[in-house]
Order: C-alpha cells, then structure tokens, then sequence
C-alpha cells in the first residue's frame, strides 16, 4: 500500500478493552408496586410492560451489539397487587416475580454488549399482600435483549466451513472482470486504490483510494461504486468481530474504528499508531496488527485488547501486506523492498512469537497487500498479478489481473476475488472460497 496526505476527518477517543463500547447503555426498569400510596418507583435497567400480579419485575438480557432490542414482559408474581401498582390492602404490594423476554436487534444507538447477550431468566419472589391503597405505577423504557446476529468479522473460524477439503483454488479461474469508478458526478476517478475489504452481513466491499484527498469507497455488486466517506484520511481496512472497519490512517498516523452503516461516518480512534499506519488486519480476540513500510516508526506492531502497543518489530525489512492464517496462529508480513514473505506463530493471547521463519518470495517484484482462503492459502499483490502459495510455501500460480496492489475475497459464496489495480478494481471467481480482510 502507498500512503499520502489527506483533509481532516473527524476523530473521537474510543477506549481499548474499556468497561463500555460504543453504543452500550441501559434501560429504565419497571417499578416496584408502592405500600400505603407511595411516590412512584424509581427507573433501573431495562425494562418491560406491566404483566400479572406481583412487584417489581427483573431487567431484560443484554442488548445485541447493534443496538437496543424490545422490552421484557413480566412474570406473573403473588396475589394481591400488579406488577406496576399496589393492589388495595393493609400493607402494600411485596415484589413478584418476573423476567424479561428476548427483544430483537435495534438501532445502533441502543443497548450493550459486543456480541449479544441471551434474556434473563424468570426471577422468583413472596406473592403481593394488600395494601391500605394502591401504589403508584412504575415506568420502563425498552429493556435491551436478543442475540447478535454478527458473523464474527473476519476470522476464520466464523467464515470457513469446519472439516472442508479444498482442491486447487485456481481450478476452472473465471474471466478477470473490471470495475471503474462513476462516470458521472464528482469523484469520477480512481487515483490508487488500495484496502479491498467485504463486509459479508452488508452484502458489500469497502476499499479506499490513498491518494490525496483520501477517501472510503463502498461497492454493492452490481452497482456503481459511491463515496462512503470523503477525506477518509485511510489506507488500508479491516474488519473487527463486531461488523466494524478498523482504519489504517495514514495522515494523522491513527488506526480507528468507522461504522459501515453510518449515513454520516465518523472515524473514532482506538489508537495513536506510532508510526504511519499501512495495512491491517484484526484477529477474532480483538489484537489488531498493523503494518508500516516506510516513514518514523518503520516495522509491524500488535495492539492488544486491552490498548497494549508492541512495536515496532523490525524483522522484516519493509513490511506491507498483513494477514493471518484461518485458524489465527500464524501472522503472513510481506515485505515490499524483498517481495518476501516472512510467517510468525501468534500464541493464544495475539503475542507474536520473538523470531519468524521465510514463507515464500515472489516472482514478480514487490509484495503488496495480501489475503487469504478457507484452505489457508495466501495471495501476494505484485506486479504482474496475485501470485498464490499453499500454506507451506509452495508456488501454485498467478490470478492474471496486472498490477495490484492488495486482495479480499466476497460475494454470498465468498469466491469472488476482488483486487484493486491502481485506477480500476479487478474480479475473478476462484475455486476455493476465501476471507473477507
């Protein structure tokens, strides 16, 4: 990938491994039923309608981590007096049991959790005696609920079929096929285009154009690529667990974070870089990698979970290209000076072993970007095409699309090969279905 200068964009401090992610809150829960005309109860976390007989209800799951899910429905609880107001009597209503219900996934502005949360279980509580007059009603918001329906961003084990056997992935290739940019409006042109990334849950690819003014394309098959985000600052994309891009940014030298269904997307940063951020790619426990060529900082960096920066490493000469293999134990570093390509053990926790062994080293000059397919072979952009190697090394043979600089695959079956190409975007159907960053 090759890096330039770009026009501001917007940036906020997201917390790495923090207590909350964006978009968690809580709900207001129902009340409890009041003794002897109390004041009306007061809000908690999630929430529901009123329901049977009884006291206060419990909250609702947690929320999908798209957003807020429906509120709960109570229990039915003792005798005597309502979920939400006090039945008439001596003392007042005592709490009864209730539980929330599953709600479905909602807008992103709503409830917590990364990846979803399962409802509550019913509660249990002492039946409701009656009370001397009736307790005021309680009030609820929706309560958060329902599981995520996330594919697990772009690892691996969330993408590949378990226990598969693949053949040779350049078996039966398609026709390379060409894709411009817009023929009408403004931008009509594709500078260099680079961080070809397929969002599976959209149905779309996202990649970016690093020349300046840098900008964010979006492509749904079929269709005219558009601008998702003007002035993106970026170069290479990733994809998180959460259906998140994750941005190399190369003018302020940040990675960030950027919703892919935003109407108006706005870069939050995760991290200052420490260097000028060339490509990434982000493993299914939250370690980011990242790679830069060239500039301050020059080498490849892990940023833990929990915002622990290791780096620069400095094994390879010019790193470019940075992928993992499907099961995530094996990081792939091209070096576009050598076009070499040098493999790393990554241990449970994204730790990157001290020292690498030589993967491959490519035909053509340079080693740009790169990807990866469900069988664990890894494609290499050069020069003269995407040259692909098994997961030992071996040469198997070269997807013909010209000069290109990075690779992902797509599409529903996710064999489509998508490549940028300097000022055109490149697809050939391949044999072997592949990952997605």
């Amino acid at each position: 990938m090759r890096g330039a200068t770009a026009a501001l964009v917007l940036a906020a401090v997201v917390a790495c491994g923090g207590d909350k992610e964006p978009g968690e809150g809580t709900g207001a829960a129902g009340g409890q039923g009041g003794s002897a005309g109390l004041a009306p109860p007061a809000a908690g976390r999630g929430g529901g309608v009123a329901g049977g007989s009884g006291g206060m209800g419990t909250m609702g799951g947690r929320g999908g981590a798209l957003g807020a899910g429906s509120g709960g429905t109570s229990a039915n609880g003792g005798t005597g007096g309502t979920s939400f107001a006090g039945g008439a009597g001596a003392l007042g209503g005592a709490a009864g049991a209730s539980a929330g219900h599953a709600g479905s996934a909602g807008t992103p502005l709503g409830g917590a959790g990364r990846m979803g949360g399962t409802a509550a279980s019913a509660g249990t509580g002492p039946g409701g005696q009656g009370g001397a007059m009736a307790g005021a009603a309680g009030s609820g918001t929706a309560g958060a609920g329902g599981s995520s329906n996330l594919h697990g961003g772009a690892s691996g084990k969330f993408v590949c079929t378990p226990g598969a056997t693949y053949g040779n992935p350049l078996t039966g290739m398609g026709t390379v096929a060409s894709i411009g940019p817009p023929t009408q409006g403004t931008p009509n042109y594709f500078a260099f285009i680079e961080g070809p990334l397929w969002v599976a849950s959209l149905g779309k690819l996202f990649f970016s154009d690093n020349a300046s003014p840098e900008r964010i394309w979006v492509l749904t098959p079929g269709m005219t690529p558009s601008v998702f985000q003007d002035g993106s600052k970026s170069n290479g994309l990733a994809l998180d667990s959460d259906d998140q891009l994750v941005v190399a940014q190369q003018v302020d030298n940040l990675i960030t974070r950027l919703d892919p269904t935003s109407s108006s997307p706005m870069q939050m940063q995760i991290k200052a870089a420490g260097c000028k951020p060339n490509d990434v790619v982000v493993r299914s426990d939250g370690n980011i990698y990242y790679s830069a060529p060239n500039g301050g900082g020059t080498g490849f960096y892990r940023l833990s979970p929990s915002g622990t920066l290791t780096g620069p490493r400095t094994e390879v000469t010019a790193p470019n290209g940075i992928v993992l293999s499907p099961d995530e134990n094996t990081l792939y570093v091209g070096d576009v000076q050598n076009k070499s390509i040098t493999q790393f053990a990554v241990a449970a926790d994204g730790s990157i072993a001290a020292s690498g062994t030589p993967f491959a080293t490519a035909v053509s000059s340079t080693v740009d970007g790169m990807c990866v397919d469900c069988a664990g072979n890894v494609y290499a952009g050069t020069s003269n095409g995407v040259e692909v190697f098994s997961p030992d090394g071996t040469p198997i043979g070269v997807v013909p699309t010209g000069e290109s600089s990075n690779c992902t695959f797509g599409g529903a079956d996710r064999k489509t090969l998508y490549v940028t190409s300097r000022s055109v975007l490149k697809t050939v159907t391949l044999a072997v279905p592949g990952l997605p960053d």
